[in-house]
């Protein structure tokens, strides 16, 4: 998806590296999280906090980016 958006390549090398930074992030702090909240909240309250953080972003990407059907050009469908 970034690659179709950022066409040109330094802007490109930039979007991947905020979205892998953003990445290893989340694989960082993850863990902690998850286990903090559990100890002090409890069992369920680390994947109740990530269905909704799930549901938010697909909420936000829906909205935000519209996403379209894209059909691909030079092909003949069958009629």
């Amino acid at each position: 998806m970034l690659a179709s958006v950022y066409t040109d390549d330094e802007e490109r090398g930039h979007a991947i590296g905020i979205a892998l930074g953003g990445l290893a992030l989340g694989v960082l702090v993850g863990p902690p999280f998850g286990s903090v909240m559990y100890d002090f909240v409890g069992k369920t309250a680390p994947f109740l906090v990530l269905a909704f953080l799930a549901v938010f972003d697909g909420a936000l990407q829906l909205f935000i980016l519209q996403p379209t059907k894209v059909e691909p050009e030079g092909v003949s469908l069958p009629t």
